[in-house]
C-alpha cells in the first residue's frame, strides 16, 4: 500500500512540518524558528512585490518551501526564482515537491549571493524575500548580508524581510543587560529608503513584516 497523504493545514503540509522542526533545531540560529510560516505571513512578505514586472526573484532562507510555492504560483511565465537555503536536505526538499523550471534551487549561503547570482550570469534582482533570522545573527553576518542584497537589488528593486514579534521584545529586554537589540524596522529605516511594515498575527509565532525599497 502506499503512503497516506500528508495532511494540510493553512498550506503546509505535516510532512513539511515534521522535517522543517528535526533541521530547524539543529540549526536555530539561521532558521531562528521551529514552525514553516504560514500562508499569511507568505501573503506579507509578497504584498509589494509587483509580479507583473518581476523577472527576477531570490529568496533566502526557503526551507521546506513555504514561501517558495507562493512565489512560483504569483510568478510570470518568463520569470525565474533563485531559492537559497543552507540546509541540503531543505534544498532537494523544495526541488522535489516544486518542479517548477522557473525556479532554481542552490545550496548557498546568503552572504555570498552576489557571487553566487553572478556565476549564474544574474547582474541584478528585482526582488528579494528573506525568511533568514537577523534578529539572531551577529552583527557582522547580518550587515554583510544586507549589504548584497542591495548591491544586487535593481532600481525598483524590494526587499521583504520579516521578524517575530517576541524577537523583539526580548531584543528590548537583553538591552538592560548590556546587550545590542535589534529592531527590525529602524535597522532598515537607516539602510533603505522606504520601509513598509506589517504585522501578522495569524502565524506561530507572530511576526512583523518589512518591506524596503533601496531607492
Amino acid at each position: 500500500m502506499g503512503q497516506p497523504p500528508a495532511r494540510v493545514r493553512d498550506g503546509i503540509q505535516t510532512s513539511d512540518v515534521g522535517l522543517f522542526i528535526t533541521e530547524a533545531l539543529r540549526s536555530f540560529p539561521e532558521t531562528a524558528s521551529v514552525l514553516p510560516s504560514s500562508k499569511y505571513l507568505a501573503s506579507a512578505l509578497l504584498r509589494h512585490i509587483d509580479f507583473e514586472k518581476a523577472l527576477v526573484l531570490v529568496e533566502l532562507g526557503a526551507g521546506t518551501g513555504a514561501v517558495t510555492a507562493e512565489i512560483i504560483r504569483r510568478m510570470r511565465p518568463d520569470a525565474k526564482l533563485y531559492a537559497l537555503d543552507i540546509n541540503p536536505k531543505f534544498v532537494s526538499c523544495v526541488q522535489r515537491k516544486i518542479p517548477d523550471p522557473r525556479m532554481a534551487p542552490i545550496i548557498g549561503c546568503a552572504e555570498h549571493l552576489d557571487l553566487i547570482l553572478r556565476d549564474r550570469g544574474v547582474p541584478q534582482v528585482d526582488a528579494i524575500v528573506s525568511c533568514l533570522g537577523l534578529a539572531n545573527m551577529k552583527e557582522t553576518l547580518r550587515e554583510t548580508i544586507v549589504d548584497q542584497a542591495l548591491r544586487t537589488l535593481g532600481p525598483d528593486g524590494i526587499m521583504a524581510q520579516f521578524q517575530y514579534l517576541h524577537a523583539t521584545g526580548m531584543s528590548y529586554c537583553l538591552s538592560k543587560f548590556g546587550f545590542e537589540p535589534f529592531s527590525g524596522c529602524q535597522y532598515f529605516e537607516k539602510r533603505f529608503k522606504l520601509v513598509r511594515t506589517e504585522r501578522v498575527l495569524r502565524n506561530v509565532p507572530p511576526a512583523a513584516v518589512f518591506s524596503c525599497w533601496a531607492r
